[in-house]
């Protein structure tokens, strides 16, 4: 048997059930101490372990010293497939449709648990007005980026991407509105729930693009430790790198 993540648990799996026959998959869950649905999601193969998963998996199944170098290597792998081929990426004329910050917050909305698809619903957790939930719940399901299912939002995309260093006024109106909702949640949020920090650097451009890339990896894995079966409120993470020089050379590019 081929030494993977899927093949282990479900080894596992079957043996606990051939000695208790009432063993279910919600225990076996509990007893490694990672969520339900995420074990679940891993044995459909619709999604892949986090590396604090894949620790506490290794650390409860009592895994070899040769499993786990096979293990490591396979999470290496699909990380670095993950970072291009884990999203939807939309088109310029799609993203314009949905460029307001609300519409990917309601995307996200649709993730916990208790949300409900309705617009006031989704109005009062916002901040919005009622017309735009339901204006833009409406445009989500017409995407088919979501769904309803006993009246509750069912997200049936990847997370979304857009295009990356290619002038967009629909990508700069939607960190433009990012701007303004961090500036609002610095004047009212409680500091215990909310960080911001920043730091002035000289530096070489040429090495922009490796910035640009460990920002990119440093944003998934934030979002992997944050986001779980358990979550209540939807944050966003916004980084920003930008010059305070004159830049010496022209750039008429903008994003």
């Amino acid at each position: 048997m081929e030494i993977t993540v899927k093949n282990l648990l479900l080894s596992e799996l079957a043996k606990r059930q051939t000695r208790n026959s009432s063993y279910s998959l919600r225990a076996f869950a509990r007893d490694l101490n990672i969520g339900a649905t995420t074990l679940s999601d891993v044995l459909a193969d619709k999604r892949s372990l986090s590396k604090s998963n894949l620790e506490k998996v290794m650390e409860r199944l009592f895994v070899s010293p040769l499993e786990k170098e096979k293990l490591w290597a396979d999470y290496k792998d699909q990380s670095s497939r993950a970072e291009v081929d884990d999203r939807t990426y939309l088109d310029e004329l799609t993203f314009r449709l949905i460029a307001d910050w609300h519409y990917i917050a309601i995307l996200n909305l649709a993730k916990l648990k208790d949300n409900q698809a309705d617009p006031k619903w989704i109005a009062d957790r916002l901040g919005i007005k009622k017309v735009e939930a339901s204006e833009a719940l409406e445009r989500l399901l017409s995407l088919e980026l979501i769904k309803k299912n006993r009246n509750k939002m069912v997200r049936t995309s990847k997370p979304i991407g857009t295009s990356r260093d290619i002038p967009s006024a629909a990508i700069r109106k939607h960190h433009n509105q990012n701007l303004h909702l961090a500036e609002s949640s610095l004047h009212r949020d409680p500091v215990n729930t909310r960080e911001f920090g920043s730091i002035t650097m000289p530096v070489n451009p040429e090495k922009l693009p490796l910035a640009k890339e460990l920002l990119t990896k440093t944003r998934k894995k934030i979002a992997d430790l944050l986001e779980d079966e358990t979550a209540t409120e939807v944050y966003t993470l916004s980084f920003q790198l930008f010059p305070i020089t004159k830049l010496t050379s022209s750039t008429e590019d903008k994003k």
